[in-house]
């Protein structure tokens, strides 16, 4: 039956190979995930995608066949191909970090970094966050904020977030770097006080009054109300007073 099954993967009947790549979830074997990933490959079809994702994600024999067969879906172009794979190897937790670090991680295209990120978000165990810590120093922008902002996703680790963002702070020399810190820092609640001093000292070191406006905001959150004062003049200079404004009323009330 499998043989027969695995056979009909290769039908031009779209349906036809929806229906086999259903009945094959009961095999646990290295070759149905082999055919399978084929078949995504080589199938243009959202039915066809759907029951291979659906398969590969509950497939009960080696989940590292999965994890290595999978990647190569980002060597396509197709972006639900590449997005079906994210979320397939992020099923498998911790399982498929060895192969993302290999084969995404260490990439030298900048794109297959990203698509790690994205894994290792979805993912958002210990082990993850230690694999996204090097990319916040990644060559390239694209890279590096991404795995800044992703640091929201892993809440559960606060001490080791707090650390990762002490070490960014003061490596972070533009308007670009800012707003994503800011992002990450209040939208994704981080809120702790040892981030006080490091951006304290951010602050001292920059001169445009629009890159120190979303410093003041973070440090408004943290609840430092010995800058409200400056902060509200900065604001003014820049047009963002209200905004301002209502940070002070929001995270602390406004002196």
């Amino acid at each position: 039956m499998k043989e027969e099954l695995l056979k009909k993967l290769e039908s031009e009947d779209k349906r036809e190979v929806r229906e086999a790549i259903e009945a094959l979830e009961e095999f646990s074997d290295p070759e149905v995930v082999r055919a399978v990933v084929k078949a995504l490959i080589a199938k243009k079809s959202k039915a066809v995608l759907e029951a291979g994702k659906s398969l590969l994600i509950s497939f009960r024999g080696d989940p590292k066949v999965v994890c290595e067969e999978v990647i190569s879906l980002f060597e396509h172009p197709e972006p639900k191909l590449r997005q079906s794979a994210i979320d397939i190897l992020a099923s498998r937790g911790d399982l498929c970090l060895d192969v993302v670090r290999e084969r995404l991680i260490e990439n030298e295209d900048y794109n297959m970094r990203k698509f790690a990120l994205d894994i290792l978000a979805l993912v958002g165990s210990e082990r993850a966050l230690e694999e996204l810590a090097p990319l916040l120093e990644d060559e390239n922008p694209n890279v590096s904020m991404s795995a800044l902002e992703y640091l929201r996703n892993f809440s559960d680790f606060k001490d080791r977030v707090i650390e990762l963002l002490v070490r960014v702070i003061p490596k972070i020399k533009d308007m670009y770097g800012l707003t994503t810190l800011a992002s990450t820092v209040i939208y994704g609640e981080i809120k702790d006080e040892r981030l006080v001093a490091p951006l304290r000292e951010k602050l001292s070191e920059l001169s445009d009054p629009m890159e120190k406006h979303w410093v003041y905001k973070m440090l408004i959150f943290l609840g430092d109300r010995s800058v409200y004062d400056e902060a509200l003049e900065n604001a003014r200079a820049v047009g963002m007073e209200s905004d301002i404004q209502k940070d002070m009323e929001i995270f602390g009330g406004q002196e």
